[in-house]
């Protein structure tokens, strides 16, 4: 599949538009959080606790850049967030950039939970975790000091995506017959805690994601060809880099949680198919 061109580098808007992003980016201020504070101190007995789960759900480098390939997805329904990409990296969503932004994001979440893999793919102990810092500096305004200031990214963004990585993660473990509540609890948690302490906002209540997720989906959510043109990387991309996604994974996928985005990508899978 021919690399897609991004045709534009903001997505025309109207106030109407305007108005439901401010709403819903207010709404998401709302969520607990906002201050950053750094990586929790965290006991060896924990520490165990989260390689286990990191292994189960984040599973090898493969499988967790197929999670996050799910998740961009979801983040390519909303064109106002490949918007703000956009504004912070041009072509932040061509091919061999996208292919960066998977590996790079998905090793950040893996080593979350205190593992690395080997080599030959082997989960081992790792004793530091950077995404609190990752996501405060290169997701802050300014993510090399000596350069000019970039536009933060929304704390709108922040919580659509996060909680989109995190349904991908469960998703994917569904898929190999994993359905623990508890497990996708303490995942789930675990995160939102991280993400917190990232300074962004983000509910410990999964009942409030979700419905800010649902609202995005209803008034956001659009064909556009911005986020056209994302999806079509993210398959050619996903396909280069041998990952388990195709157009009826990511429809599955976005069918959970996101009937608007689901409808919309099933359109654009007929058409390249």
């Amino acid at each position: 599949m021919a690399e897609a061109r991004l045709v534009s580098p903001l997505p025309e808007q109207d106030d109407f538009l305007i108005e439901r992003w401010q709403w819903l980016q207010a709404m998401a201020q709302k969520l607990e959080g906002g201050k950053f504070e750094g990586p929790p101190e965290v006991d060896e007995t924990t520490k165990e606790r989260l390689r286990e789960i990191g292994i189960t759900l984040w599973r090898s480098p493969r499988h967790a850049q197929t999670v996050m390939a799910h998740a961009y997805a979801a983040l390519f329904s909303v064109p106002e967030f490949v918007a703000e990409a956009h504004r912070r990296q041009p072509g932040r969503f061509s091919s061999p950039i996208l292919q960066q932004a998977i590996q790079n994001t998905a090793s950040n979440l893996w080593q979350a939970f205190w593992l690395d893999f080997d080599e030959s793919g082997n989960p081992v102990p790792r004793n530091f975790v950077p995404l609190t810092g990752v996501l405060h500096v290169l997701h802050g305004e300014r993510p090399i000091p000596t350069a000019p200031p970039k536009p933060r990214i929304s704390d709108l963004a922040m919580a659509f995506f996060a909680f989109h990585i995190i349904r991908a993660a469960e998703f994917g473990a569904q898929k190999r017959g994993v359905d623990d509540a508890r497990l996708f609890d303490e995942h789930f948690r675990y995160l939102a805690n991280l993400i917190r302490r990232s300074g962004y906002h983000f509910s410990d209540d999964r009942s409030r994601m979700e419905t800010l997720c649902q609202q995005v989906d209803a008034l956001l959510v659009r064909e556009h060809p911005e986020g056209h043109a994302c999806w079509r990387n993210l398959l050619t991309v996903s396909a280069q880099m041998g990952l388990t996604v195709s157009p009826e994974s990511i429809s599955n996928f976005l069918q959970g949680s996101l009937p608007h985005a689901a409808t919309f990508f099933a359109r654009f899978a007929q058409k390249v198919r």
